[in-house]
């Protein structure tokens, strides 16, 4: 058995979540697939994965592996791309994952323009709202937008963002304009249910964050239709700026709420502290770091 080719394919199975997926990525047959597996598991003595006709899930000794597994292949990539970047050469394979709105506030281009700046570097992109562990998925970075827990994570900051509360002028005339975030339970909402806590909206009152509930009229899973249902009158939104900003500038918007508004949240790209960085990923790093995301302009 290969057993760094039997590890490679065992997180690529996980990854994919399936063993005919892996098999279609890895350009191999799904009993190939199943073959390596079933012989890393005979190698190491114990079950790392536990399957069923319909699911397949990790089991507690197959993340653990995992997570080791992939310091190991992770390191292997690194030194292959220390060997490169010793050549003047930034190539090798970058893994990036971020919130479905960075799709939005410019992240695309950027990647573009390394891509076009290092074209023997494979990138792959993931958009998830959820939370990933860079360790144990074997992620090189991060966008992330918020202040970041105490972690073994390094951030560099690459811009900022700020979210409004706005609706609709005619909806404001017909149901009044609320002059303090607790009013917001008597109005109709539109939530975006793709973020963590869609019902519960963060304002600052005097100088505290606090959480307010609100009564969805409407929850969508996505913000560019939150904002266009905003639009269209049907309710109270509180979404980032780069979302809502051409329905201000049309006046279809009008911001609410300003003097309760949170501070822009900053966007930072975050990275293992404990793990040696490829040529690709510092080159990424840098990158973003000398072209940072717009900083979010005043909108009146």
């Amino acid at each position: 058995m290969d057993l760094l080719k039997a590890m490679h394919t065992f997180r690529t199975v996980v990854e994919q979540e399936s063993f005919s997926a892996a098999a279609r990525k890895l350009n191999v047959v799904t009993s190939a697939v199943s073959r390596q597996i079933n012989d890393l598991e005979a190698h190491f003595g114990c079950r790392l994965l536990q399957r069923t006709t319909r699911s397949m899930t990790l089991t507690e000794e197959g993340r653990e592996y995992l997570a080791g597994f992939s310091e190991i292949l992770d390191r292997l990539a690194s030194l292959q791309d220390d060997m490169s970047e010793r050549q003047q050469v930034v190539a090798g394979e970058l893994r990036i994952t971020s919130p479905m709105h960075s799709l939005c506030f410019g992240l695309q281009p950027l990647i573009s323009r390394y891509i076009r700046e290092y074209p023997q570097v494979k990138v792959s992109w993931t958009i998830m709202n959820r939370f990933v562990n860079l360790v144990e998925e074997g992620i090189d970075l991060a966008i992330r937008v918020g202040d970041l827990p105490d972690s073994g994570l390094v951030a560099r900051r690459i811009g900022t963002m700020a979210v409004y509360c706005v609706a609709n002028p005619d909806y404001l005339v017909k149901h009044g304009v609320p002059e303090h975030p607790k009013q917001l339970a008597d109005h109709h909402c539109i939530l975006d249910a793709s973020i963590r806590q869609p019902g519960r909206w963060r304002f600052q009152v005097d100088n505290t964050t606090r959480y307010f509930s609100v009564r969805p009229v409407l929850e969508v899973n996505g913000g560019e239709p939150a904002a266009e249902f905003a639009a269209d009158g049907l309710g109270i939104a509180l979404l980032p700026d780069f979302l809502v900003r051409k329905y201000l500038d049309s006046g279809r918007l009008v911001r609410i709420l300003d003097d309760y508004l949170m501070p822009p949240s900053p966007v930072s790209v975050v990275y293992p502290a404990n793990r040696v960085m490829k040529a690709s990923q510092r080159a990424m790093i840098d990158f973003l770091v000398a072209n940072p995301l717009s900083e979010t302009p005043e909108t009146s």
